[in-house]
């Protein structure tokens, strides 16, 4: 009899936790709650295709992925039947209103001046940052498996179209070595100048978030940083480079 209830027991537990598992009915049934065991032992991979969540089922930009670093939202990592994460579900762990944290990364001081560096284009062409002042110049910080980076990549290919023969230089800097690169471009198209092997200016700005953007102006100053993924990052640079244009 003790055997039964515990079994009844059990049973109970499980069905409780499956249907809290299931509780958000924007998650498809195909998917599973990974449990907290799991995430820890297991390689986290974000990609494009993970649909981001908050509790009432609204979809969330890329961007919004800085979510993970907030102390008040536990993510929920949902999976399919071969244990790859489709869904992800920002759950707040209060009631009390949640402030998302600005990234420190993305702090600068008005005026501002850009760090000066070298780097080599594929071509091997020599560029130096401080060559190009008269011009306005955007970096972005990117790699090749970085699933965001790539997203964002056709728009900021529009971008260099839009810009053609005006005072502005867009140049891409990545610690992939140019073998790797010349391979990812094979086929990608990434219309910006590619610096790879970068790893001195990635370390001399500081960069730890993917895809980073910064614009700097033409006295060589910096006047945006935009850290992460987002669906408007086509105009967001845009505006900036024509303030700095006029």
């Amino acid at each position: 009899m003790r055997y039964i209830k515990s079994t009844l027991f059990l049973c109970a537990l499980l069905f409780y936790t499956i249907s809290f598992a299931q509780d958000y009915k924007f998650i498809p049934e195909s998917q599973h709650l990974l449990s907290g065991e799991q995430v820890k032992t297991m390689q986290i991979m974000i990609t494009p295709d993970i649909m981001l969540f908050n509790e009432q089922g609204k979809i969330l930009p890329m961007s919004k992925m800085e979510l993970m670093a907030n102390p008040d939202y536990k993510p929920l990592f949902y999976a399919d039947e071969n244990g790859k994460i489709k869904s992800l579900v920002f759950q707040k762990k209060s009631n009390h209103p949640v402030l998302i944290k600005k990234n420190p990364e993305a702090e600068y001081t008005k005026g501002e001046k850009a760090l000066d560096f070298i780097v080599t284009d594929m071509d091997g062409k020599t560029i130096k940052l401080s060559d190009l002042k008269g011009k306005v110049v955007v970096l972005n910080f990117w790699f090749t498996k970085c699933g965001p980076c790539v997203v964002e990549m056709p728009k900021l290919n529009e971008l260099v179209k839009e810009y053609k023969g005006k005072d502005v230089v867009f140049l891409a800097i990545t610690f992939n070595k140019k073998g790797i690169v010349e391979n990812f471009l094979f086929d990608t198209a990434f219309d910006y100048t590619i610096a790879a092997n970068a790893n001195d200016v990635i370390t001399m700005y500081g960069v730890h978030s993917y895809p980073t953007s910064i614009v700097i102006n033409k006295k060589g100053e910096i006047v945006l940083k935009e850290i992460g993924y987002r669906t408007n990052i086509k105009s967001v640079l845009s505006k900036a480079i024509k303030t700095q244009l006029k």
